[in-house]
C-alpha cells in the first residue's frame, strides 16, 4: 500500500497548523510507546512515533512508554532520505500520488515530517534497543505514515494521512500493519475522525485495506487523475472514518 491521501487544502511548503487539542497531545512526552509487530514472514519489527518540534529544529522519537529522545540530525536524515526516495519512485510511477514532480530532501522533510510521523523499522538482529544509528537504513526502514489535519481551524479535528511502503517490504502485510496503527494512534493525537481525499479507483490494494479496516466510501471525485497507463482520467474515492471515543 503506497498511496496519497493528500489534502487539496495542503501545500507541501505550508506550515501545518494544529488545533489546541492536537497540539497538547503532540506535546505530551510519553503517550505513544513503540508498537511491536510481526511481518508475514515472521520477522519482528517496530513502529516508532516521530515528532517535529514547534520551531522545526529537532525531530524526536518515542523510544519507550516513558521516554522521548531527540535523534541526532545525521541519523534522522538517513531515515528521511530513504523515505523520500520511496516517495519519489512512487511519483515517477504515476499510480498513487497526485504530485508529478519529485521532491527535494528539504521539500520531503517539510511535507512528510510536518508534525507527527510513524516509521516502521525492522528490528535489529542483535535484539538491542533501536538507536537509529544503523548503517543500512535501506534494508531496515520498511514503511511510514504521517498524520496531520485535513482541514484548518475549527475543523482541524479531522486528520489526513499519507502512506509509503518500501519495495523490499512488499508482500509482508506492511500496508495493513500501518493502516491499523494509524487508526489506533490518530485518536491518541486528539483527532475525532479521518478523511482520505484521493484513493484512485485503480489502486485496488489500497481499497482492500481501507475496506477491511472499516473505512466508509463517503464520496467520489470524477475523472480527477491522469494515472500512468490509463488513456482517460480516473476517479478517486474519498474514504472516511469516525473514531470510536474512549
Amino acid at each position: 500500500m503506497t498511496q496519497s491521501k493528500h489534502s487539496v487544502l495542503e501545500d507541501i511548503h505550508a506550515k501545518v497548523s494544529l488545533s489546541s487539542r492536537v497540539r497538547a497531545a503532540v506535546s505530551s512526552p510519553n503517550f505513544i510507546p513503540p508498537a511491536h509487530v510481526t511481518l508475514r514472514d515472521g520477522r519482528p519489527a517496530t513502529i516508532y512515533a516521530f515528532f517535529r518540534s514547534d520551531d522545526e529544529t529537532e525531530i524526536s522519537v518515542c523510544t519507550s512508554a516513558v521516554e522521548r529522545r531527540v535523534i541526532p540530525t545525521q541519523h534522522v536524515d538517513k531515515v528521511i532520505r530513504v523515505l523520500g526516495d520511496i516517495l519519489n519512485r512512487e511519483i515517477e510511477g504515476g499510480q498513487s500520488y497526485p504530485q508529478d514532480e519529485p521532491l527535494s530532501f528539504d521539500e520531503f522533510k517539510n511535507y512528510w515530517f510536518a508534525a507527527f510521523v510513524a516509521v516502521l523499522v525492522l528490528d535489529s538482529p542483535t535484539g538491542l534497543p533501536e538507536t537509529f544509528t544503523f548503517d543500512d537504513p535501506e534494508d531496515r526502514v520498511l514503511g511510514t505514515f504521517y498524520i496531520k489535519p485535513n482541514y484548518p481551524g475549527i475543523c482541524g479535528g479531522i486528520c489526513n494521512g499519507g502512506f509509503l511502503v518500501s519495495e523490499k517490504a512488499r508482500g509482508q502485510g506492511v500496508g495493513t500493519i500501518l493502516g491499523k496503527q494509524y487508526v489506533d494512534w490518530a485518536p491518541k493525537l486528539g483527532y475525532t475522525g479521518s478523511i482520505f481525499n484521493l484513493v484512485f479507483e485503480t489502486n485496488i490494494a489500497s481499497q482492500r485495506i481501507w475496506d477491511g479496516l472499516g473505512f466508509e466510501k463517503v464520496g467520489r471525485v470524477k475523472k480527477v487523475a491522469w494515472v500512468k497507463g490509463h488513456k482517460n482520467p480516473v476517479d478517486a474515492i474519498i474514504y472516511g472514518m469516525t473514531f470510536k471515543s474512549d
